[in-house]
């Protein structure tokens, strides 16, 4: 028995990203927002819009909004995490999204540089689970209870020792991501 297998082939590379364009609506949208794509590792990567005014950088943290969870263009659009959005984690962007623009963000797998808080008092040591931070781009390790906190999103495949002050978003360590 033969399975038909049916294969897309992509204008874009995982780390492009495509301003938008003011005077037409989604002009700019090269792939087709939501739409999704495997790598022979089978990491998982999604092209979306930048919602925010702001650019995104590579390695950036960012997390669907809970107020268009019942919208057909949920898991479309991402922005910067805030309380009512951590736990819809998306993943991590690819490429410097430009405010509004597009972009691919990955969702599953091994990535080399997320972004993450340089812990003050705890290292953070390979195994760790790590959750998005409420405003912040980077993605933090606690320690306390994790009950009623969002699920983990990622877990480091490398150790970030301490620093005296903590610092917010100065480091990037590989780690496997699991975003929706």
């Amino acid at each position: 028995m033969t399975s038909k297998v049916t294969k897309r082939l992509f204008e874009t590379l995982i780390t492009d990203v495509s301003a938008a364009d003011a005077n037409a609506q989604d002009a700019g949208d090269i792939e087709g927002v939501g739409v999704t794509r495997e790598d022979e590792r089978g990491n998982e990567y999604r092209w979306v819009k930048n919602a925010e005014s702001a650019a995104f950088a590579a390695g950036d943290n960012v997390c669907y909004d809970a107020s268009d969870i019942n919208a057909a263009s949920f898991m479309n659009e991402v922005q910067d995490p805030v309380s009512n959005d951590l736990m819809l984690y998306a993943g991590v962007a690819m490429g410097a999204i430009p405010a509004l623009g597009f972009g691919w963000i990955q969702t599953l797998g091994y990535h080399t540089d997320v972004l993450v808080d340089t812990p003050g008092t705890t290292a953070i040591a390979v195994g760790s689970i790590l959750i998005p931070e409420n405003s912040v781009s980077a993605l933090k390790y606690t320690i306390a209870s994790l009950a009623g906190a969002p699920a983990a999103c990622a877990v480091a495949l490398e150790a970030v020792a301490t620093a005296t002050p903590a610092t917010t978003g100065t480091g990037k360590i590989a780690c496997y991501i699991k975003g929706l």
